[in-house]
């Protein structure tokens, strides 16, 4: 079988369907991203490769995360980051927190990675990581990947808690990676600064919605990025890319989006959990765009056969290591959008 076959990701709805499978900024891409699209074709940006540098990108991106550029590495989305970094990290074990973003079991044993998974623990609040377990987990020589705020759990693991296991990781010669992809769009969340045994991955596709205009990056040590960067390929984004994310992250309308995205995914994740919770649905509390349902009755190709009816399509949650067969995703979309979700759960569950 071949290993594409075996990676399942939100973003490729039947046609019938409004997708609430894939999350990212609720309030959709900028009204003023086409502007500047159109702006860089103009400038004829895909016929030249970019500054293999990509300075001006690198200071775009500090400058509105107000991060240090030495200690940034652009990389082609969080995604490409996670796949390379226990390479770069000179890793022997891939250790993952489940439930979580990843294609770990494809990438893991063709990079000749020994694989450990640790599932969270639930109980009645949702989804914590024992950190006591992923030490258990984590021989020398390991990188451990989790993400914050969780995809698909939506639980945001403390900064305090991570910070010490990634100090006594270094202790024994192995990395904490954290997943911060979701991090400009969960309410009241501080994102972590690198530091010893921990380095940091960002995205910013999902932070403007524009998936197809891939940009994530490694936020590390400094030394470390030194490192990191000397070992990416020369070109990690096109020249289209490297031309609109100055531009869009320097907008002064850009971080009153993003604010607007994050206040509008806190409000609406409360009214659909409220709403689907009294549907009879397991709503996760989530700190991210998106929220986990469980639905121990219906499997989850009943429960989107009969939401494909009413024209909904959500993520199935199954393949999420450490979730059963019950389980569902759906992102935070803008009220009208919720409201569609909303009418088709209950028709379906009517129907279930």
């Amino acid at each position: 079988m071949p290993a594409a076959s075996l990676r399942i990701h939100g973003g490729s709805p039947p046609p019938c369907c409004h997708d609430f499978s894939a999350p990212a900024n609720p309030l959709g891409p900028p009204a003023w991203l086409g502007e500047l699209l159109e702006e860089c074709m103009a400038r004829r940006v895909h016929l030249r490769y970019p500054s293999p540098g990509l300075e001006e990108l690198r200071e775009a991106i500090a400058w509105f995360h107000r991060a240090d550029p030495r200690m940034i590495v652009v990389v082609n989305g969080a995604a490409e980051a996670l796949a390379v970094l226990p390479l770069l990290l000179h890793a022997e074990r891939l250790v993952v927190v489940e439930p979580g973003f990843g294609d770990h079991g494809v990438q893991a044993p063709a990079m000749g990675l020994g694989l450990a998974r640790v599932v969270m623990e639930r109980g009645g609040e949702g989804f914590t990581i024992d950190e006591a377990r992923v030490l258990e987990a984590a021989e020398e020589g390991s990188v451990v990947v989790l993400s914050r705020p969780s995809n698909p759990t939506g639980y945001l693991a403390p900064a305090d808690l991570l910070a010490d296991l990634a100090r006594r990781l270094a202790e024994r010669g192995s990395w904490l990676v954290v997943d911060e992809a979701f991090i400009d769009l969960s309410p009241g969340a501080e994102p972590l600064e690198p530091g010893p045994g921990l380095v940091v991955v960002r995205s910013l596709t999902k932070t403007f919605a524009s998936p197809g205009l891939r940009l994530g990056y490694i936020y590390a040590e400094e030394w470390l990025a030194r490192k990191l960067d000397g070992a990416r390929q020369p070109w990690p984004v096109g020249g289209l890319e490297a031309c609109v994310y100055p531009r869009l992250l320097h907008d002064p309308r850009s971080r009153d989006y993003v604010a607007r995205g994050r206040e509008l995914a806190a409000l609406e994740s409360r009214r659909l959990a409220r709403r689907l919770a009294e549907m009879g649905l397991r709503v996760y509390p989530s700190r991210a765009p998106f929220l986990l349902l469980g639905h121990p009755w219906l499997p989850h190709p009943a429960m989107q056969e009969a939401l494909t009816a009413q024209g909904v399509y959500v993520r199935d949650a199954s393949s999420f290591h450490g979730l059963g067969p019950g389980y569902s995703r759906v992102s935070i979309r803008t009220p009208g959008e919720n409201d569609v979700l909303l009418r088709a759960f209950e028709r379906a569950l009517e129907g279930g």
